[in-house]
């Protein structure tokens, strides 16, 4: 037998930074137990019952059991205040400690709730709990001041000493022996843990109330739970989800709506740099709050360009800038119609010229007009039945023009899994136009002989072809072929654009992407003063009234 399963994967993100805030709870009921001991006194003076059922009890870094005695200075803070050693910026408070200060639920089936006196919007709720005399198993909901709730998913809650099940909250911070007054303190023990839920986009916009909690589990171990917190949404929450679909020259960035619809709309931003707007950029425009996209028209073809959306809630609230990105004139199409087979070869025989008896065969329509610059590809292939990512091969071969990659791709790591495979800026279907067909060869060098997915296949519905495409640049003199004329070409002072049909616009590209001309029309020839232009080259995009269009390319002497 191989060995067990490793999935490799390539993924490419996008990532943002928020600034988490963290607010903690004040209950105002619930509590039921007082578990700690503070001050100088007897242990038992200062508690009404143990954590577990052992007879042990918290401290605090002021409990003496005698005057003479000495405090536990790692002991719980005087002040209650908890700051997480596993999340940075999140504090727990904890109730007074010379009251009830815990919801203690020993036994099976039973419940609690706390009732929370500030009741607060967040994104993410966090428990601060632990388990005596062994681990307990919760299941609960968590309450909103709307009186709907959100199931709390049954968990397990580690017992205080030892355990890593749970992030780790603050350890190492002593008991007493309710018996006997003795302190101990073992390293790194015991523990407070904390859990985090998550709270549902649905619920986000809903105050939390409170939560309740129910012991599930008939061992002997005692749920305590000391204090919760929040993170809780900004004032002026940012919309998420960004993605983009791109026509030749245009876009349409859509979003997801934060839970609070913002009442000045939406900001949004482009560029042909990676450089992220801040507080104090000009946005390049702005839609209304029950608008969850815009499109953008009279862009370059080809061209990579950085987006961004923010919430504006009023002159000084506004959200953070999320990002996506776009290229222009980019179509992917997908293979959906099933797994595509490996066939058994081996890797001495197997070059680019190689054919299988399985490929996958996918077409590409590329719009009229426009032919292909440049193709990417991207696939998962998956190993089973004792097959491993090391034996994978494959190559991409474009049918119509009778070009294929420069080399076989193999996959890596002998073992089964997932093997990603993602490359671009291929140039096998360059200039094609039309219906474009695709191959995707694969094959595998152990198995059986012939074509089957037992051993490794390319998973259905992941392979990718995705074409950058550019206007299809004629000469001046094909003119059967074209609608527009350019001349001179080059140019100096004076550019004159000519139609078949009265021109409706023109428009100057330099090759930034940066409209640089723009000139409305009304005959048939149209002149353009061209004298301000540098030297170089550029894209006129010309209209007419029939609904034509094209790019020419010039060049300013």
């Amino acid at each position: 037998m191989k060995k067990t399963l490793l999935c490799l994967s390539s993924l490419f993100l996008t990532l943002f930074s928020q600034a988490q805030e963290f607010v903690a709870f004040q209950v105002n009921s619930g509590f039921n137990a007082d578990v700690i001991a503070n001050g100088i006194g007897l242990s038992t003076s200062s508690t009404t019952i143990a954590v577990d059922n052992a007879n042990f009890a918290f401290i605090t870094a002021d409990f003496q059991a005698t005057a003479a005695g000495t405090p536990l200075a790692t002991a719980l803070p005087i002040n209650g205040l908890i700051n997480s050693t596993a999340t940075a910026g999140l504090q727990f408070q904890m109730a007074s400690y010379s009251a009830n200060n815990v919801l203690r639920i020993p036994t099976q089936n039973e419940s609690g709730t706390l009732v929370f006196a500030n009741p607060l919007r967040g994104s993410r709720l966090f428990l601060l709990l632990t388990s005596g005399s062994g681990t307990a198993t919760i299941s609960g909901t968590i309450n909103f001041s709307d009186n709907t709730t959100q199931a709390l998913s049954p968990s397990t809650v580690p017992d205080w000493f030892n355990s890593s099940a749970l992030p780790v909250a603050i350890s190492g911070i002593g008991r007493v022996n309710l018996a006997n007054d003795v302190v101990e303190s073992p390293s790194g023990n015991p523990r407070l843990y904390q859990m985090e839920v998550a709270i549902l986009p649905a619920n986000q916009s809903k105050q939390i109330s409170g939560i309740t909690i129910t012991k599930t589990s008939i061992e002997e171990g005692v749920l305590n739970l000391f204090s919760a917190s929040a993170e809780i949404l900004p004032t002026c929450p940012s919309p998420t989800g960004l993605s983009a679909v791109t026509t030749a020259s245009g876009a349409t960035v859509s979003w997801t709506a934060p839970p609070s619809v913002p009442s000045n709309g939406y900001d949004y931003y482009y560029s042909l740099t990676a450089t992220a707007p801040n507080n104090d950029t000009e946005p390049t425009g702005n839609v209304a709050s029950t608008q969850t996209s815009v499109t953008l028209n009279d862009l370059t073809i080809g061209q990579l360009y950085y987006f961004w959306v923010r919430s504006n809630c009023g002159a000084t609230d506004k959200g953070v800038w999320r990002p996506t990105s776009f290229t222009t004139g980019q179509l992917t199409t997908t293979y959906t119609t099933g797994d595509i087979l490996t066939d058994k070869t081996t890797s001495t025989t197997i070059t680019v010229s190689s054919n299988t008896a399985c490929p996958g065969v996918m077409t590409v329509n590329v719009p009229a007009g426009y032919q292909i610059a440049s193709v990417a590809t991207s696939y998962s292939m998956q190993t089973a039945a004792d097959g491993f990512m090391s034996e994978q091969r494959s190559i991409l071969v474009c049918n119509t023009t009778g070009l294929k990659e420069a080399a076989i791709t193999s996959g890596a790591g002998d073992t089964s899994g997932t093997y990603q495979y993602n490359r671009s800026n291929l140039t096998i279907a360059n200039g094609a136009t039309g219906a474009v067909q695709f191959e995707l060869r694969a094959w595998r060098t152990y198995g059986t002989t012939g074509c089957n997915g037992i051993y490794n296949r390319v998973a259905n519905n992941t392979w990718k072809v995705t074409i950058t495409y550019q206007a299809v640049v004629l000469g001046t003199d094909e003119k059967d072929a074209i609608k527009f004329k350019a001349y001179p070409n080059p140019v100096g002072d004076v550019l004159t654009v000519s139609g078949e049909a009265v021109i409706s616009e023109i428009m100057v590209y330099n090759y930034l992407g940066q409209k640089v001309m723009q000139q409305a029309g009304d005959s048939k020839s149209v002149d353009l003063n061209t004298s301000q232009l540098s030297a170089g080259s550029y894209l006129v995009k010309a209209r007419d009234t029939d609904g034509n269009q094209n790019t020419l390319k010039i060049v300013k002497k």
